[in-house]
């Protein structure tokens, strides 16, 4: 399993365009994957937009991402980033 953990930097925080992106590119580039996301006590199937959308994620907030199967790192390395990037809106 890998896990990280990241903090919000998109000032409209983890709303629905970026949400639905990490979702395909989760579904469609790692389908062997599990991917889990999880804030405070919350924790939800990354592979999920509704799951993703009832986090309610804002700005500043940190939510740590879990990999397990697959290619762990490069899944690591994808998803991660749509946490760490400014999305337009």
């Amino acid at each position: 399993m890998n896990t990280k953990s990241y903090t919000i930097i998109n000032p409209t925080g983890f709303h629905t365009r970026p949400a639905r992106l990490f979702v395909d590119t989760a579904n469609e580039q790692f389908p062997e994957s599990t991917v889990t996301v999880i804030k405070g006590d919350k924790v939800i199937n990354g592979k999920s937009l509704l799951h993703m959308l009832t986090l309610g994620v804002k700005y500043q907030e940190q939510v740590t991402l879990q990999i397990s199967g697959g290619d762990e790192e490069e899944a690591q390395r994808v998803l991660g980033a749509f946490f760490e990037a400014i999305h337009n809106e």
